[in-house]
């Protein structure tokens, strides 16, 4: 059954696909410390200029490029809806040029220059040379630490220049729940000295960042909740969810054993075409027609009428379906087991906050994995980290065929309890003398920077009425193992 349907897409539609395929992996990288500078003087459109132009730069460079180019097609998806385009960007680059950003640094002020005044506009291409000041290199380039990163197109659609401020700020934080003085949300937003009544500060200014932000931003959540000292408002308590699309499996329905072919192009009733998706589910292969905004949909009754459509569009490029017997036929197949993804939010669910257990697969022995509770991802807690979406997936992997793991601990240092061992150590007539020890205990403590460490318990066996012995120093578990294992070798 074919079915010949076209699809005409919205201007907005439009406007958002060309917005993606620009600003795709435009990455703004800078120094925490750069939220902290006054940029009162400039508008919406001036912020986001900048952060495009700042999206050019690799922060791991030494050295500025002699230019960074910029085209006027990217400043249109930038969300900058003007009629004069060429002009209105002149004249941000001029404002970006002339105005200095100013930094309180305590016992001084300083003023940081953004732009050189000598950008230039290239005759007959969509094409602008920028070239920063010298001033901004150590905020932009060979970062090391105490830098943060976000994705452009994250920003785009904010209409509030303080929504821009805010985010930053947001995004250089690493805690999800983030206690601020009303007065130094006003200072971070530039707006110290107004709004001296609480009531329309919320109303005209917070809400409305919270608003744009949650609406536009594809990685951020924000709530808040008010703290009171008497009767007066003092405190915002922010509630921050960070959504991290790439880091977990995900339930994406472009997520198909036919997703490497989207984008390839084929002829079709006469007609070149490029396949713009295939739906699984529906079974239908959408084709988009080549140089226009046609679409055309394909209808089968089944997979198999998929595969025999798609294998005569691509008699080169179609790949026949395998017994799924390699890695990402596993991965592909395990997606769409309705019981798995159950199962996934099941645990997700009833583990929210709690430790999912330790031993796990690719992860050190001690690595102990938990459900942050905002989000659903897998953490890390040695590192603090999330754990990517292909390491996440071995572990769901690992869970869904050991369910009786799940919430499981083991107890790393079960192993080595009352384990015999040998020490060289100088006996009571200071000769060097083979002792014979077992292990009697281990005990977990905190080392200085609240990590989870052992300390060894070991009772001589020489002489059984000598007093436990206790080790002086903290091991990780790996410490422990190799301590107790080489030692252990002599008794061979």
């Amino acid at each position: 059954m074919l079915v010949d349907k076209k699809i005409k897409p919205t201007k907005q539609q439009l406007f958002n696909e060309e917005q993606k395929k620009l600003l795709k992996n435009r990455k703004v990288v800078q120094l925490n410390k750069f939220i902290k500078g006054d940029v009162s003087a400039f508008s919406v459109n001036d912020l986001k200029i900048f952060k495009l132009i700042i999206s050019k730069v690799d922060s791991k460079e030494s050295l500025f490029r002699d230019f960074y180019e910029i085209t006027t097609d990217e400043i249109k998806a930038l969300n900058i809806n003007e009629k004069h385009l060429y002009s209105e960007t002149r004249k941000t680059l001029k404002r970006l040029a002339n105005i200095y950003i100013t930094f309180d640094e305590g016992e001084s002020i300083r003023e940081v220059g953004l732009i050189r005044n000598d950008f230039k506009f290239e005759k007959y291409t969509k094409k602008v040379l920028i070239n920063f000041n010298k001033d901004m290199d150590e905020y932009l380039i060979n970062l090391k630490k105490n830098f943060f990163m976000y994705d452009l197109i994250d920003i785009v659609n904010f209409k509030f220049k303080h929504t821009i401020k805010f985010y930053e700020y947001i995004k250089s934080q690493s805690l999800n729940v983030i206690k601020l003085k009303i007065e130094t949300i006003k200072g971070i937003l530039d707006l110290k000295n107004k709004y001296s009544r609480y009531t329309n500060f919320r109303t005209d200014v917070l809400e409305v960042i919270l608003e744009e932000i949650n609406e536009s931003s594809n990685t951020l959540y924000i709530s808040y909740t008010e703290e009171r000292v008497g009767a007066k408002v003092e405190y915002i308590i922010f509630h921050v969810k960070r959504i991290k699309s790439d880091l977990l499996l995900e339930d994406n329905t472009n997520r198909n054993k036919y997703s490497y072919l989207i984008g390839k192009e084929c002829e079709y009733l006469d007609k070149f075409y490029i396949l713009d998706n295939v739906d699984t589910d529906k079974n239908t292969i959408i084709l988009k027609e080549a140089l226009t905004n046609n679409f055309t949909n394909i209808v089968k009754d089944n997979e198999i009428g998929v595969d025999e459509t798609l294998k005569a569009l691509f008699k080169t490029e179609f790949i026949e379906s395998s017994p799924m017997n390699d890695e990402q036929d596993e991965v592909q197949r395990l997606l769409t087991v309705k019981d798995f993804k159950k199962f996934k939010e099941q645990v997700i669910k009833q583990y929210a906050g709690k430790n999912l257990g330790n031993n796990l697969p690719g992860f050190d022995e001690d690595d102990m994995i938990s459900v942050q509770e905002e989000t659903g991802y897998l953490i890390n807690c040695t590192t603090g980290k999330a754990i990517k979406k292909e390491e996440s997936l071995l572990i769901w992997r690992f869970l869904y065929k050991n369910r009786d793991l799940v919430g499981k601990t083991k107890n790393l240092v079960e192993d080595y309890m009352n384990k015999i061992f040998f020490i060289y150590k100088k006996n009571q007539f200071g000769d060097r003398e083979l002792f014979k020890y077992m292990v009697a205990d281990i005990k977990e403590e905190e080392d200085e920077n609240n990590n989870i460490k052992y300390r060894l318990f070991i009772q001589n066996l020489n002489d059984p009425l000598q007093e436990i012995e206790k080790s002086k120093s903290l091991l990780t578990i790996e410490q422990l193992k190799i301590y107790i294992e080489e030692n252990s070798k002599i008794d061979n």
